[in-house]
């Protein structure tokens, strides 16, 4: 009988340690080892060989493959001695795959072999199947595919006469892997979401896990970086979960690739080094050789050539060692990149061609493409003819769905001829170079990532505007000007497109642990914010909170916590919807001319190559001017500008004293404004209305306020802005409802007005009091009473909203900009969640307006998020003016709204009353209307 119990238990212990090792395999490692202690009491052969196997299937599961081998040879000798061959040879099946690990590939192989016959020979071909897919694995980890896919394909062979669909699933999701290194895609995609269907079914995490690793990889590949991220997360996350350090590792490689090809290369850097560090802990050479080719292409993004190249001299070191020649010619391909981001172009060339023929060899035809699109684009700057050359690699780019270096390859072709005169062929190319860019940037979904992929993508854009400028066919400026349209701004216009579809909208993150988390440190960046800006003292808050807050270096971790858990979130979602992005439409020329008045014009500025250019769109006509400046002197004039102003930010006893001094100075800046970007142009005004759409250095620059002689821009003409045309159109256009309720004097729609005093903005009470007298349906919120919770219970309700508050703009991180409550503060990011319906968003507190100008154009800071939640226009300020001066220009302003004015004439006329009592620019011009008119 205490026999029979233990025999019971030693097999309960085995079925628990066999359940955990895909689970926790540290638990089933205990598990195992407690079955051994079992098995050596009761002392029989068999039952021990079961319980070594088992803790040699927990040693495989933690990595531990030198013990791994040991067990599982002990195991096989102990079967042995009972006289079960077959047993003996189940349990040397894990030895293959340990041995490979161990990088001892030889005798992998030889025991691949002989384990294959025996098992057939013993009828068990569901046994013989699994040392196939070991060898195969290893194989595919030497890059030797033909070899893998052979394995895999005998292993399916094997499984023909076993009715074990799960079985199948397991060997399917390995022949997925090799077909994808293949470049066979949509088969490789098809038997991977059949394969996580079965092991989904099956509770097996790990096998779904490793599926992930491998559709990431697959995504990556086929440039959907955004869903290729989501895929890894999910991946890493459960190797973590199960304890899987090996997996985890190669999940950030492979993460570490994706960001680097986003162009975000502190990221990547950190992935390649963990992936490293464990790695060279565990021993493996191979996967260690792996990371340092991708860290190496970070190395030299950071100018740091030397490292780059000393890394991939270590990899090669290893893969010489191990004859991969495919490997080595992956070190080629990275060395070539390596040189010709340092200049030296003819061993870069070199080193290309001989990645092309290897990578050619071995059927890794995209791969290839990218080895001789370096070889053909160094020729090709040298203007020697490899157009065959190029326009292969662009056959095999489309082939492959590598829409980005298609577009690389159509931009230097586009140089080439563009060069040599030959501008049809040119424009021809560019055109094409422009459409791949667009369809690649549609699989980036993610803002952060898009905005990083760009980086090094724009010029495309920037020469075909050239190329069609200079030609100067009427059609061809109309062309230009949709170009510049689309090389800008487009993230935001999708947001201000999308704002009032709830099916556009952001989904909601799904894992309570997250929300959580994202809770949790929303809060404690708030506290620290309220603690850096205090005006009792921070010390104040600390007794009152028992916490240390607003120090400075916490924040910083703080803001890199929460923005690492909002990138985690978006990829939760990206992992949940679609897979592409639409990008914002941009609006056909007729349609913007229609959208504009007969006495309107639109003026959008293009900084490319060194200069300023202009369209001016009217309703009869696109006019351009060329060069009407240098880029270098208009930044100049902006740096000038911000000096000036920042002179009247001084003491008011200094600025009393030297009030004429200070007045003369600035509007010899503001004649330089408009000298540069407006008196070139200004012919071809129809007549007193301007939307002004700056880009580049343009933006920041107040332009009503620019000088002619002794009279302002804002004296001729009424002025908006807009981050783009296609963004003005959106808030214009006929379908969307505008105007406000304005009789006797007093505006009767449902307003919110919000003050919270602080020093150095005490008459905002004052403000919102007056303000108030105009609007008889307003909720108004002052101090504290003015909380977040009622911001978002009566904000998505008003349609005018007044927020009079402190302001912080942070050009570091400028979606961490935030309006300030009575109980926390509004950050620029979290309007991404909010919804709103107002025609106006006033932010009269101080530089409201300011943005960070990103690659494309994009503007991050509040506008983009009150535009994003669905505000129709902004009045917001470039600099912080006086208070008084404040007071004076908003209660102006909403009084001609109340007479019936527009937002635009409105606030024109409130500037031009306030001049009167101050006439110093700075106090009335930092204000502007951003969107409809």
């Amino acid at each position: 009988m205490e026999r029979a119990c233990r025999e019971g238990a030693l097999e309960a212990l085995l079925e628990e340690a066999r359940t955990l090792t895909s689970r926790d395999a540290g638990e089933a490692l205990q598990c195992a080892e407690f079955a051994c202690q079992v098995a050596e009491r009761l002392g029989d052969p068999r039952m021990r060989s079961a319980a070594t196997r088992a803790r040699g299937q927990a040693l495989r599961a933690l990595s531990q493959h030198a013990a791994a081998v040991d067990a599982l040879e002990a195991a096989a000798q102990l079967a042995a001695e009972a006289g079960d061959a077959r047993l003996a040879a189940e349990s040397r099946i894990g030895i293959v795959d340990s041995l490979g690990w161990l990088e001892r590939f030889t005798e992998a192989f030889a025991l691949a072999e002989r384990l294959e016959r025996e098992l057939l020979d013993l009828g068990a071909p569901a046994e013989a199947a699994k040392v196939l897919v070991n060898a195969g694995n290893i194989h595919h980890r030497q890059d030797e595919y033909a070899r893998a896919l052979d394995c895999i394909t005998r292993a399916l062979d094997c499984l023909q006469k076993a009715d074990d669909p799960y079985a199948v699933a397991k060997v399917q999701a390995n022949r997925a892997n090799i077909l994808t290194h293949m470049n066979r895609v949509q088969e490789a995609m098809e038997l991977y979401e059949e394969a996580r269907a079965a092991f989904e079914e099956r509770g097996d995490a790990l096998s779904s896990a490793i599926v992930d690793l491998n559709v990431g990889f697959l995504r990556y590949i086929s440039g959907e970086h955004s869903a290729s991220l989501a895929v890894f997360a999910r991946a890493r996350k459960t190797f973590d979960r199960l304890g899987r350090k090996v997996e985890a590792a190669k999940v950030d490689g492979d993460m570490g690739d994706v960001y680097r090809a986003l162009n975000l290369l502190p990221e990547a850097l950190e992935c390649y080094d963990r992936a490293i560090d464990t790695f060279r802990e565990i021993p493996l050479e191979y996967e260690t050789a792996r990371a340092e080719i991708g860290r190496a292409v970070v190395l030299a993004g950071f100018g740091k050539t030397d490292e780059a190249t000393a890394a991939l001299s270590r990899a090669d070191a290893v893969f010489a060692a191990q004859r991969n020649r495919l490997q080595r010619a992956h070190v080629a391909l990275i060395r070539a990149h390596v040189l010709r981001t340092a200049g030296k172009l003819g061993p870069a060339s070199r080193a290309a061609a001989s990645a092309a023929r290897e990578l050619k060899r071995a059927g890794l035809h995209g791969w290839a493409a990218e080895a001789l699109y370096i070889q053909a684009e160094i020729d090709l700057s040298q203007n020697r003819d490899a157009v065959a050359t190029m326009e292969a690699v662009i056959e095999a780019a489309r082939e492959h769905l590598r829409s980005s270096l298609e577009s690389r390859a159509h931009h230097a072709l586009g140089r080439y001829h563009h060069r040599a005169g030959r501008i049809e062929e040119a424009i021809r190319e560019f055109r094409a170079g422009v459409a791949c860019l667009e369809q690649a940037r549609t699989l980036v979904t993610i803002e952060e990532f898009h905005v990083a992929f760009l980086r090094d993508k724009l010029a495309v854009y920037e020469d075909l505007v050239a190329a069609l400028l200079g030609r100067g066919l009427r059609n061809d400026v109309i062309e230009a000007l949709d170009c510049v349209e689309r090389s800008k701004s487009r993230l935001l216009l999708e947001r201000v497109q999308s704002a009032h579809d709830a099916r556009l909208r952001a989904g909601a993150v799904a894992d309570p642990d997250l929300v959580e988390r994202l809770a949790n440190l929303r809060a404690e960046l708030c506290r620290h914010y309220h603690g850096m800006h205090v005006f009792d003292g921070a010390e104040q808050l600390q007794r009152r909170l028992g916490i240390t807050v607003g120090d400075a270096g916490r924040l910083r971790e703080l803001e890199n916590e929460y923005r690492n858990a909002l990138r985690e979130a978006e990829l939760s979602i990206a992992g949940d919807r679609q897979r592409t992005s639409t990008l914002g439409d941009v609006v056909p020329i007729e349609d913007l001319q229609a959208a504009l008045a007969d006495d309107e014009a639109l003026v959008e500025y293009a900084s490319f190559f060194g200069q300023v250019c202009a369209f001016v769109v009217t309703r009869r006509d696109v006019q351009v001017r060329l060069n009407i400046a240098q880029i270098e002197e208009v930044d100049y004039s902006a740096r000038r500008l911000r000096y000036h102003l920042q002179r009247v930010e001084g003491q008011s006893g200094y600025v009393a004293r030297h009030q004429e001094e200070l007045h003369t100075a600035i509007r010899g800046v503001l004649g330089d404004l408009y000298r540069l970007l407006l008196a070139p142009i200004e012919s071809l005004f129809p007549s007193d209305k301007l939307v002004v759409v700056p880009h580049g250095v343009v933006h920041g620059l107040p332009l009503h306020a620019a000088m002619d002689g002794d009279a302002y821009a804002l004296d001729r003409w009424e002025i908006i802005y807009s981050p783009g045309a296609a963004v003005w159109y959106q808030g214009v256009e006929p379908s969307q409802p505008s105007g406000l309720a304005a009789r006797d004097g007093l505006i009767t729609d449902p307003a919110l007005l919000v003050s919270v005093q602080t020093p150095g903005i005490e008459l905002v009470s004052e403000e919102v009091a007056r303000l108030a007298a105009v609007f008889p349906n307003a909720v108004v919120l002052k101090d504290e009473n003015a909380t977040l919770e009622a911001f978002h219970r009566h904000a998505p309700n008003s349609r005018i909203i007044h927020l009079a508050t402190h302001a912080l703009f942070r050009a570091d991180n400028p979606l961490f900009s935030g309006l300030s409550f009575a109980d926390g503060w509004l950050l620029a990011h979290d309007l991404y969640d909010v919804s709103l319906s107002c025609e106006l968003a006033t932010l009269s507190a101080c530089r409201t307006g300011v943005a960070l100008v990103e690659p494309g154009d994009e503007l991050f800071g509040l506008i983009r998020g009150f535009l994003s939640a669905g505000a129709r226009s902004l009045a917001v300020s470039m600099w912080p003016a006086a208070d008084a001066a404040t007071v004076a220009v908003m209660v102006r302003f909403y009084e001609y709204l109340a007479a019936g004015m527009s937002r635009g004439s409105a606030l024109r006329q409130a500037q031009i009353a306030a001049r009167t009592e101050f006439p110093h620019p700075y106090h009335w011009a930092a204000f502007s209307i951003v969107g409809a008119r």
